[in-house]
C-alpha cells in the first residue's frame, strides 16, 4: 500500500468516526483504535488496525474497518471472498466498510451480506447486538465525484428489450446470441452488459458469457427509468359496464388489432392482491380496440387505459388464457411497479411470486424467448 493510499484511508476512517460520533445518542462515543484478538483455534494473536469502537451503556461494540477510496457492487463479492470473510471467522467480528460514497446497489449488497457501512455523504447502516445499536441514515443517491467513464443506462426501447430478455431467459448465453435474438447490435449489448456487470446485476464468465442474472434487482433498476404511463402512449377511457366486462369482451374482439392485457388484471391472475379496478392493455390500434369494446374517451375517472407500446418486446412471450392474451410476468411486474393506485403493491406481490416460482415462468434458452401460449 502506498503512503498516499494509507493516508487517504486514515482520513476516511477519522471522518467516519466523527460522523458516527455525531449520530450516537448522549452518553455514547465513537473512536478509532487498534485491536488485538486471539487467532482461531488458539493460534497467534492478531493485531487489527484500524477498528472503530462504539461505547455506551457500560459496553463496547467493535467493528473492523475496510476503508476503500471506492467500493463498487462487484467489489462486495470480492470483499466477501477476501479479508472480511476471514475476519468474520474470529468470534463474531463485525465489519464496517468506509468509503467516500456507496451507491444504492452497493449498499443493498452490503446489507444482504450483513456488512455495516458508512460513506462520507451520510449513507450509514450500523447495527450491533451488544450493546444494542442501530443507526441508519440516508446520504447522496448519486456520486458527488463520479469517475469519468462511459455508463450504459437502462433508458429507452433498446435497453428495455435487453432487460426483458435477461429477466425472461435463464443463462448462460453469449453476447452475440443474445443480441441476435432480440435484434440489437452486439456492441450495444456488450457495453450495457459491462455496466450491469459492474453493478453486480449480471455475472459474466471470462469469455464474456452471461452466467447469472439478479433479475429482481435488474427489474427494479429498469423501472428507475421506465414508466408504464410515460414510456408508452396512453389513451384513457370509461367502460360503461366496468373494466371486467371489457376484459371478457376481449375474447371476441375482431382481429383488427393485437391486444395484450397488463397491469392489475395481468398481475392479479397470478398473485392476487385485491379486485382489479383498472384495465390496462397494449394494442396496435387504439381507436379500433376502443370502438370494438364500446369505450368512451375520458379525461378523468378512466377505468380502461389502452397503450401504444414503447417497443415490440411487450408482445414477447404472451400468455393466452381463456381466449385473452396477457403480457409476460416480467412486463406486468414493471408496469405495475410504475403504475398508479395500488398497482405498485400488485407489482411487489407479482415479483415475490416470480422469485418463488422461477421455474414456472422463465424459459430455458434464447430459442424459447418468443414462445407464445406459455402458461404460468
Amino acid at each position: 500500500m502506498s503512503a498516499n493510499t494509507a493516508t487517504q484511508e486514515i482520513t476516511l476512517v477519522d471522518t467516519a468516526v466523527s460522523l458516527l460520533d455525531e449520530l450516537l445518542p448522549r452518553g455514547w462515543a465513537a473512536e478509532r483504535s487498534a485491536w488485538n484478538i486471539a487467532g482461531p483455534n488458539g493460534g497467534e494473536p492478531t493485531t487489527i488496525d484500524p477498528v472503530i469502537t462504539l461505547t455506551g451503556s457500560n459496553s463496547t461494540a467493535t467493528f473492523v474497518v475496510e476503508a476503500k477510496p471506492s467500493v463498487s457492487p462487484r467489489d462486495v463479492e470480492r470483499l466477501m471472498a477476501g479479508l472480511s470473510r476471514t475476519l468474520r471467522s474470529f468470534s463474531r467480528v463485525a465489519v464496517i466498510v468506509v468509503a467516500p460514497w456507496l451507491s444504492p446497489r452497493t449498499q443493498e449488497l452490503l446489507r444482504r451480506e450483513e456488512i455495516n457501512y458508512i460513506d462520507l455523504t451520510g449513507n450509514v447502516w450500523v447495527q450491533a447486538d451488544h450493546p444494542a445499536v442501530f443507526i441508519r441514515t440516508v446520504g447522496a443517491a448519486r456520486n458527488p465525484e463520479p469517475a469519468a467513464r462511459e455508463v450504459a443506462r437502462l433508458r429507452g426501447p433498446k435497453a428495455g428489450r435487453l432487460v426483458r430478455a435477461l429477466i425472461d431467459v435463464r443463462p448462460p448465453y453469449g453476447v452475440r446470441d443474445l443480441a441476435e435474438s432480440i435484434g440489437l447490435t452486439a456492441g450495444y449489448v456488450s457495453r450495457l452488459l459491462d455496466s450491469l456487470d459492474r453493478d453486480a446485476l449480471v455475472n459474466r464468465s471470462r469469455k464474456g458469457e452471461v452466467v447469472a442474472v439478479d433479475y429482481p434487482a435488474l427489474l427494479r433498476r429498469w423501472v428507475d427509468t421506465y414508466d408504464v404511463l410515460k414510456s408508452n402512449e396512453p389513451r384513457r377511457f370509461v367502460a360503461p359496464e366496468g373494466p371486467r366486462k371489457s376484459l371478457a369482451s376481449l375474447r371476441s374482439i375482431p382481429s383488427i388489432s393485437q391486444v395484450a392485457v397488463t397491469g392489475s388484471f395481468a398481475a392479479g391472475r397470478i398473485a392476487p392482491v385485491a379486485a382489479p379496478a383498472l384495465l390496462l392493455a397494449y394494442t396496435t390500434d387504439t381507436a379500433a380496440t376502443a370502438e370494438a369494446l364500446n369505450l368512451l374517451p375520458a379525461d378523468e375517472g378512466a377505468n380502461v387505459i389502452l397503450l401504444r407500446p414503447f417497443d415490440e418486446t411487450v408482445w414477447s412471450r404472451l400468455d393466452r388464457d381463456e381466449g385473452i392474451s396477457y403480457v409476460a410476468p416480467s412486463q406486468a411486474a414493471a408496469d405495475c411497479l410504475t403504475g398508479t393506485g395500488r398497482m405498485p403493491a400488485e407489482g411487489e406481490a407479482l415479483l415475490t411470486w416470480m422469485t418463488e416460482n422461477d421455474e414456472r415462468w422463465r424459459v430455458a434458452s434464447l430459442r424459447d424467448l418468443e414462445a407464445r401460449d406459455h402458461s404460468v
